[in-house]
């Protein structure tokens, strides 16, 4: 399970500046979802494993 969240978080990284890079519509929207990404790798790193 927390193999997939990091991967999930990982794509969602990338994707806010691909979207930007290509011009996507609605980019502001993946921008948003690369912030959550982000959060989403930063706090799998701080929480520690069982």
């Amino acid at each position: 399970m927390r193999t997939a969240l990091l991967i999930l978080g990982t794509v969602l990284f990338i994707a806010g500046p691909a979207a930007k890079i290509y011009h996507f519509d609605h980019a502001n929207s993946y921008m948003i979802a690369s912030g959550l990404g982000l959060v989403m790798i930063t706090s799998l790193a701080f929480i520690k494993k069982k």
